[in-house]
């Protein structure tokens, strides 16, 4: 095992990104000196990509849920995701986008968006009444 720092380029969200991580914790094979990269060091490559780009953790967002008092199952259906998605969020095989970043953050915020969210009382106007009165041709 060595710890060095490590220039890396990922692309996410369609976007290539470069950052360094100070002290990267990777194998090395014995016979070239190359860095092995095992699923550990990907882990940390991913997590460092996420604080790169200030993107909500694992955790942060475990804890959110925990906070609202939310199951995966009901965040999922109100963020209108897959809870097949927000399951691999929470078990870091997946990151989110920025888009779904900042829809978590707004969700987790405002407990007037989550209960507009709420399917079973939802207006079918929400978002769009403005439009509809300015539309309409007396």
């Amino acid at each position: 095992m060595t710890t060095a720092s490590y220039d890396a380029e990922l692309r996410h969200d369609g976007r290539l990104y470069s950052f360094t991580i100070p002290h990267l914790d990777a194998p090395v094979c014995q016979a070239c000196g190359e860095k092995v990269f095992t699923e550990r060091v990907d882990d940390q490559i991913n997590a460092a990509l996420r604080s790169h780009l200030h993107l909500l953790t694992p955790e942060e967002i475990r804890t959110a849920l925990e906070r609202i008092r939310m199951t995966q199952k009901g965040a999922a259906d109100r963020l209108g995701i897959a809870e097949a998605t927000l399951s691999r969020w929470l078990n870091e095989t997946q990151i989110q986008s920025r888009a779904m970043d900042n829809w978590l953050r707004v969700f987790f915020a405002f407990p007037q968006v989550r209960a507009a969210l709420d399917r079973r009382g939802q207006d079918p106007d929400l978002g769009i009444a403005d439009m509809i009165e300015h539309c309409r041709v007396d």
